[in-house]
């Protein structure tokens, strides 16, 4: 427990001193400097090099700070999205050494998607890292319900995948440990680790694109199941302004934006055109179209009121709002309005930096790497 929570500290806040944990962590520094030299000999931290110019961890006597060695390991990040596959190899600091964007259509063969993931995983690990001695193992990140315990899939709607055991078969191909997650709260932890919302301890995660997906964060840790408040919830049922009961996709998500502008047939459209008439809408929307815009700020308020019923017994710190909706202006504008109105007082709320593949990546490294040192035990220091 003593390594795991001192290689944290490191991960999260280096390079720092072994004083400064022995303070955090209420461990004598004794403890602190014995644990460290073992981590360093293990290879997975080493002690930071002051750079000329640098000002140093802490003024006084000089010090030599700890840091996460990139070098100590490799970890897989992978996400399985309704209509993008990313695969990254990447080092113990977050550095992408090789990675890899597609579109596989169709996405509905769950066997076959697997298959052709895990190959681009073969490929990009016997091209980049002739030794896998030092590879960890991978975190696949999909939206779906997900049964955490088995990482098997209940169901993935947008997918077309139910009753699929996806970590089996995805360590099956790798021949190496994989974590499963949920996307959504993939971004929550993400943030509240390493970005937007750092130091925030009870989040409201949206994931707001084609679909909409919500996680709830308390104390930094996930709260409930994979469904509600960590999983879907464009498919519940809600009462729109104008009193239709439809789900919350049709009335606040991409799909029903799409389908308010361009007719009721684009429901019937595959989920990639969807999102490529989303991300259209999008631009239309930054560019000051106000045909789009006045589609943007209804699904926005109906966001944002369904979201404030939430907020009374969650009570979040921040609402965090990720995915490509973020970006729209009129969207997120009308979202915060209805949300302030609906709660009668303001809340804060912060745009997620994983809006685009670019942020994706990004949450899929930080939390790869999280998982496999801090979260799985590695065994390297025995």
């Amino acid at each position: 427990m003593n390594e795991s929570a001192i290689l944290r500290e490191i991960l999260l806040t280096g390079p720092v001193a072994r004083s400064e944990i022995a303070v955090r962590l209420d461990l004598n520094q004794a403890t602190v400097s014995r644990i460290a030299r073992s981590l360093i000999d293990a290879g997975l931290v080493r002690e930071h090099e002051q750079k000329p110019g640098e000002r140093p961890v802490r003024p006084g006597r000089r010090v030599r700070p700890l840091t996460i060695d990139p070098r100590g390991g490799q970890v897989l990040a992978i996400a399985i999205l309704p209509t993008i596959q990313i695969v990254v190899l990447t080092d113990l600091g977050r550095n992408v050494l090789a990675s890899a964007e597609f579109a596989l259509e169709p996405i509905e063969d769950a066997e076959e998607t697997v298959r052709r993931v895990a190959l681009e995983c073969r490929r990009l690990i016997g091209e980049h890292l002739p030794d896998r001695n030092r590879l960890f193992g991978g975190l696949l990140l999909i939206t779906a319900d997900l049964d955490a315990a088995t990482g098997s899939i209940r169901q993935a709607p947008y997918l077309g995948w139910n009753g699929f055991p996806l970590r089996a078969r995805m360590s099956q191909q790798l021949n190496v440990p994989i974590q499963v997650g949920v996307a959504t709260l993939a971004v929550g932890r993400a943030e509240v680790l390493f970005g937007a919302a750092r130091g925030r301890r009870n989040p409201l995660v949206l994931l707001c694109g084609a679909g909409i997906g919500a996680a709830v964060l308390l104390n930094g840790r996930v709260a409930g199941d994979t469904s509600f408040p960590t999983g879907g919830i464009g498919r519940m049922q809600v009462t729109g302004e104008d009193g239709e009961v439809a789900m919350l996709d049709e009335v606040a998500g991409g799909v029903g934006i799409v389908r308010s502008i361009d007719g009721d047939d684009a429901a019937a459209r595959p989920l990639w055109q969807i999102e490529l008439a989303l991300q259209d809408a999008i631009e239309r929307d930054r560019n000051g179209d106000p045909a789009v815009a006045a589609h943007m700020a209804r699904a926005g308020r109906e966001l944002g009121r369904h979201v404030a019923q939430h907020t009374h017994f969650v009570r979040p710190d921040v609402v965090l709002m990720a995915g490509g909706l973020a970006m729209a202006p009129s969207y997120l504008a009308a979202f915060r309005q209805a949300l302030d109105e609906s709660r009668q007082g303001r809340i804060e709320v912060t745009v997620s930096r994983v809006t685009d593949p670019e942020g994706g990546i990004w949450a899929c490294c930080a939390l790869a790497v999280y998982e496999y040192l801090v979260e799985q035990p590695l065994g390297l220091l025995r």
